[in-house]
């Protein structure tokens, strides 16, 4: 895995999921992602090592992506009660979900419209690395 936890929530300020086995779970996902657009070229460590901050950020995207296709798929239209929380207040006590209408527009149960998120995200993240290269080196 590219990203654990610990960096989910205190680098990228990750607050989608808030699991630790499922962010393990769907970070594996999207690690094993990372690895086949890049042409398994992050066994190289001082590729590795060069782009790490990237690498780490586009790991964790992605695994909010493939957590929210899970969400998607597991209730079908998400509602409001099933949806994970955005933010908590103690004093008065309140709750704020995310979206569901978020998540249908950014992750639709299309697998195309899935695949090009996907490839977004990594194109966002390691676009100009020269790590998305096709050609021969």
């Amino acid at each position: 895995m590219y990203a654990d936890f610990p960096y989910y929530q205190d680098f990228f300020k990750g607050t989608l999921i808030s699991d630790e086995a499922m962010f393990r779970t769907f970070s594996e996902r999207a690690s094993e992602f990372i690895d086949t657009a890049t042409f398994d070229r992050l066994a190289n460590v001082e590729l590795l090592n060069r782009h790490k901050i990237k690498i780490q950020k586009c790991a964790c995207a992605l695994t909010e992506l493939f957590f929210r296709r899970n969400i998607a798929f597991l209730n079908g239209v998400p509602d409001s009660e099933n949806m994970p929380k955005t933010s908590e207040k103690i004093g008065e006590y309140s709750i704020s979900m995310a979206n569901p209408y978020d998540y249908i527009q950014e992750i639709s149960m299309n697998d195309d419209d899935f695949r090009k998120s996907l490839k977004s995200t990594i194109l966002r993240y390691l676009g100009n690395t020269g790590l998305l290269f096709r050609g021969v080196e």
